[in-house]
């Protein structure tokens, strides 16, 4: 019985319980005919009543209690109890019936304002008409959005990359009896109710450790807050999950990468269906295309080194690169006198370019030993790179007859063009791995202009290397059922994270919706979608 038929049932069964009463009362007050007794042989008839006299009414005791539950009002106090003899006993004051009504009307009416408030909220949130239907869950993902700028550091409670926090006592997770990676950790108090549909835990965090070359997982619910612990080696596995943007992990630039992954926080969205999703598709780095292609100049303040290791990095980029300067060759035998002649200039600009780099070079390396590092010795070192030249032959077609033409262009040692690229872009691209490791550790790191520069970049690679929770799969793995598994977790490659998986594909960690009911996280399956 729903709370609208109780209040209709008691509200009738109230009416009668009043009508029987009234009835009651008025039984026992209506005017009653003496009639005579017996007459026996001895008894003298008595004198008749005049008919002038009426009857006096009997007197109906009403117990207080009753009072009370008819008037719906507290009963009043008894006086004290008075011994036979002492004093009169003055009869109980009469129930006037008007009284009763007016309280069973407001009664009544009190009994009707509350079923219509129950019939109002019961509407509101009554099934669909049929019955038949029941309502839809609410289907919720997640989204793991990087903070750019971080807040404070002591509050994050999920992350990407750096360390983990693990139990005091706890060992660093192994896998085939080798130290496990560590990919993130995720605080499920942030979860909302309704991922995973309502499974799963929501207290503690999740944590995420991988084998350092095979598709295997651990997954660690640590219910204890804990300590930051540094992983117990270093990033030195070319068959690894490291990844830094702009291929830097590889060639010869891969002795300039930072061999570690940068500590990102990140805040868990919620994202509902028809909502705003913080996610984009698309090409991930759409400004470090056009940046290579306009061209640029690095002794633009947003791209001076920031300390002495960033410093010594860039000189030490330069002098390799100006070895393949220098080996430049004098023109080809068959080369026409105007192009021998421009060959020649060349060369001889390049050969004092390089003479003078390295005099910088070796400034650098021996103050970076005695002095401690400054604003100003950057934009010194910036302003004298600045001031070399270097000449290089630029190849083009005429458009009009097709001859292959060679213009020889004369550019600061430190401008970029797209089709003058000698070591300018690979500083770039080993400037902006170690300026988003020392944001990360701490913001002020970097001077304004830089953080000018690359934030808004780092946001756009963040859009679309952005990690999910509780959806399908963005891009086709092989074994995925909607109806028994759930999304743990899709970490997509990314050059901000310093992550790579596959061929530049995403990782995928699912669990059957039974095992993640009981919190069984031992069968998890990890798959590199394509």
């Amino acid at each position: 019985m729903n709370q609208v038929e109780s209040a209709a049932l008691k509200l009738v069964l109230f009416t009668l319980a009043f009508l029987a009463i009234a009835f009651a009362i008025w039984w026992l007050r209506r005017p009653r005919t003496a009639h005579a007794a017996p007459r026996t042989p001895r008894e003298s008839r008595l004198p008749r009543l005049s008919r002038g006299t009426k009857p006096e009414p009997e007197h109906v005791e009403i117990a207080p209690s009753r009072l009370a539950r008819v008037s719906g009002k507290a009963p009043l106090e008894q006086p004290p109890a008075i011994e036979w003899g002492d004093a009169p006993v003055s009869p109980p004051p009469e129930v006037e019936p008007v009284a009763v009504e007016t309280a069973l009307e407001s009664h009544v009416a009190d009994v009707e304002r509350q079923v219509v408030r129950l019939e109002k909220s019961g509407a509101a949130s009554a099934p669909p008409p049929t019955g038949l239907e029941k309502p839809h869950a609410e289907v919720v993902t997640l989204r793991l959005v990087p903070q750019i700028p971080p807040r404070d550091a002591i509050s994050t409670t999920s992350w990407i990359g750096g360390r983990p926090r693990l139990p005091a006592g706890t060992e660093w997770p192994k896998i085939d009896d080798q130290p496990a990676d560590f990919l993130t950790q995720i605080d499920c108090a942030g979860l909302p109710r309704a991922l995973w549909g309502g499974l799963g835990p929501r207290d503690g965090t999740l944590a995420f450790f991988i084998h350092r070359r095979k598709q295997n997982m651990r997954v660690l619910h640590l219910r204890e807050a804990g300590t930051r612990v540094a992983p117990p080696f270093t990033l030195n596995d070319p068959e690894g999950w490291f990844g830094p943007y702009g291929g830097l992990g590889t060639g010869d630039l891969a002795p300039f990468a930072i061999r570690a992954f940068p500590e990102w926080p990140v805040d868990l969205v919620t994202v509902r269906p028809g909502e705003a999703d913080p996610r984009e598709e698309g090409d991930a780095d759409e400004t470090g295309r056009a940046l290579y292609d306009r061209g640029y100049d690095i002794a633009d303040p947003a791209f001076h080194p920031f300390d002495w290791g960033s410093t010594t990095a860039m000189v030490a980029l330069l002098e390799m690169r100006l070895g393949e300067l220098a080996r430049e060759d004098a023109p080809p035998a068959a080369a026409s006198d105007e192009d021998a002649d421009d060959a020649k200039r060349r060369v001889a600009i390049n050969h004092e370019a390089v003479d003078r780099a390295r005099e910088i070079i070796a400034i650098v390396h021996d103050s970076a030993a005695r002095d401690t590092f400054a604003a100003g010795d950057a934009t010194a070192v910036m302003a004298a790179l600045h001031a070399i030249r270097w000449a290089a032959a630029v190849r083009t077609i005429d458009p009009e007859t097709g001859v292959e033409r060679t213009e020889t262009i004369i550019l600061p040692l430190t401008t970029h063009r797209a089709d003058a690229d000698l070591w300018v872009h690979d500083y770039q691209t080993m400037l902006f791995d170690r300026a988003k490791h020392a944001w990360c550790a701490n913001p002020d790191h970097l001077s304004a202009p830089t953080r000018a520069f690359y934030e808004p970049w780092w946001q756009e690679l963040a859009a679309r290397e952005m990690a999910a929770m509780g959806h399908e799969p963005f891009r086709h793995i092989a074994d995925f059922d909607e109806d028994r598994d759930a999304v743990l977790i899709e970490l997509p490659t990314s050059g901000l994270m310093s992550r790579r998986f596959g061929d530049g594909d995403n990782l995928v960690v699912t669990i059957d919706k039974a095992d993640l009911a009981i919190g069984d996280f031992s069968k998890i399956r990890v798959q590199i979608s394509n």
